[in-house]
């Protein structure tokens, strides 16, 4: 990994907007999950739970230091991240398996409060909107802008493939600093299964994975952190809401989250065996 590190030094007041940005973050976060205890009782433990495993996602423009665009994550190994796709798209194509002289690297906000750098190393396409990251054992020093070798593992969340309409499940997410509500629950509302789709709809519009519609919100600082259940698995990647409709909700399944995972074991190891 270290080999394969950029060696990037932010500016100084870059680093310290962002880490002043993360704590504004981390107390809004702290006052919702502590009104959420209120109206919602035991659905605040189990977001306590799996909250050490989601993170906060910065594409950077690193030329001009700016951000691009963001989103939510979480692990699905001690150093895996999947996020949606859309979340890294200006920065990595389609179907996308990183190279030594291709690498695409965003900033990741973990829970700990720390600042990672994290590499794009596999996408879907556009309708599958899943990517995964590696990251790395560096964070950044909020008083020089430097890296420092920080080795760290953080907790998995576990996959759950067993779900079904009416099922109570919680959307998840770090905060984005203006978008407030960013831990939603619901219940499971309808199941879609891959090439259903409503009257109507063009065949462009198709879906090529199995989705799960909720009405717990999904808005941009919980798309591409977890739905999870009541036993604090994952059930699907929030993805969007739709703008024209209250309560429409979409997740990506578990079980294409589940395939999406498996092809990327495969193709790491057909590369090492070429």
């Amino acid at each position: 990994m270290s080999a394969r590190e950029t060696q990037l030094k932010l500016e100084v007041k870059k680093v310290q907007q962002l880490y002043s940005k993360m704590q504004a973050d981390q107390q809004a976060l702290q006052k919702q999950l502590k009104e959420f205890k209120t109206q919602a009782g035991s659905f605040s433990d189990v977001v306590e739970q799996v909250l050490p495993s989601v993170v906060s996602i910065y594409v950077m423009d690193w030329d001009t230091e700016e951000e691009i665009s963001s989103g939510s994550g979480f692990f699905v190994s001690p150093d895996i991240i999947v996020t949606n796709y859309h979340v890294v798209e200006d920065i990595a194509d389609e179907d996308y398996f990183y190279e030594e002289d291709e690498i695409e690297q965003v900033l990741v906000e973990t829970h700990d409060g720390k600042l990672r750098l994290a590499e794009v190393v596999f996408t879907g396409n556009a309708e599958e909107d899943l990517a995964l990251l590696l990251i790395s054992d560096f964070t950044f020093d909020p008083n020089t802008g430097e890296q420092v070798d920080s080795p760290q593992e953080y907790p998995p969340l576990e996959l759950s493939l067993d779900v079904k309409v009416g099922d109570r499940v919680i959307a998840v997410g770090n905060p984005l600093g203006q978008f407030a509500s960013t831990v939603t629950q619901g219940i499971v509302s309808a199941i879609r299964e891959p090439e259903e789709y409503e009257e109507g709809d063009d065949e462009e519009d198709v879906a090529e994975v199995k989705v799960l519609q909720t009405d717990a919100a999904i808005n941009p600082g919980n798309s591409g952190g977890p739905l999870i259940n009541m036993a604090g698995q994952v059930v699907g990647v929030n993805t969007w809401g739709l703008e024209d409709a209250d309560s429409i909700n979409l997740a990506i399944a578990s079980e294409a989250l589940d395939d999406f995972l498996a092809g990327f074991e495969e193709t790491l190891e057909d590369n090492s065996q070429n």
